[in-house]
């Protein structure tokens, strides 16, 4: 009993003197940065905002001036800007102080990132709402720091005309993990679903398949979803993304 008291002891005591190495946290504007996080946003005064029940009611909460609170998801269209503050969503007022994360610190959560266009009334060289790309090929990803804040430039080689660029404000564009998965794996969905173009929720369907039509997959997944090809054994009939967790696997009998 005395040599298990004595081995716990130092086992303790080997902790704390060499405390196990912890990631560092990323830090801007005094304050940490948490992935996923697209800024922060404070209040001229005391405000309420609410959230959306799944039931169709609202439930609100009350804000208070000057208090800072991380911001998520954005969404742009008609004009307007709306910020996700965890589960509440708030319009861009002048009420409203939004204070952006540059796109280079967000994309150093991910390892492998797909950034996709989320601004529907966004004007844009060869860009449009839904739009995704990665890092690869002719060009790659570069970060411009400019007056108004850092700029994303994507460029690619287009048509064997040279290379052609597109530069993105940071809020304009949703960052997702590129996630490999296997190719020529057999789907089955679970229930009705849409197949979309891009890896976005808001993004309307293509086209639309019946519970237990099958797909197989194309080896990747973004966003929570799964690009697939309808066609038998992927012969490329037609190319679409299918939300993950509406797909089981077929398995061999």
């Amino acid at each position: 009993m005395k040599k298990l008291f004595i081995g716990l002891l130092a086992a303790f005591l080997f902790a704390v003197v060499n405390p196990t190495k912890s990631e560092a946290k990323v830090m801007y504007d005094g304050a940490e940065v948490v992935k996923g996080q697209t800024g922060k946003m404070t209040f001229k005064k005391d405000i309420k905002v609410y959230k959306k029940n799944p039931n169709g009611t609202f439930d609100s909460l009350v804000v208070k001036r000057n208090n800072f609170f991380k911001t998520y998801d954005i969404e742009k269209y008609d004009n307007k800007i709306f910020y996700q503050m965890g589960q509440y969503r708030v319009q861009a007022t002048d009420l409203v102080v939004f204070k952006e994360v540059p796109i280079k610190i967000r994309s150093s959560f991910y390892n492998d990132p797909t950034y996709i266009v989320i601004n529907r009334d966004g004007i844009y060289n060869m860009g449009y709402y839904g739009k995704y790309f990665q890092g690869g090929g002719i060009g790659g990803i570069s970060f411009l720091d400019t007056n108004n804040g850092q700029l994303l430039k994507f460029s690619e080689s287009y048509g064997g005309e040279g290379l052609w660029y597109d530069k993105y404000p940071g809020t304009d564009l949703k960052i997702a993990e590129t996630i490999s998965r296997e190719s020529n794996v057999r789907f089955e969905l679970t229930q009705d679903a849409g197949g979309k173009s891009t890896p976005l929720n808001g993004a309307k369907p293509l086209t639309m398949h019946a519970k237990g039509s099958t797909f197989t997959s194309l080896g990747v997944e973004v966003n929570g979803y799964l690009y697939v090809d309808k066609g038998l054994e992927g012969n490329g009939e037609q190319y679409f993304w299918l939300p993950v967790d509406l797909l089981k696997p077929i398995r061999d009998k």
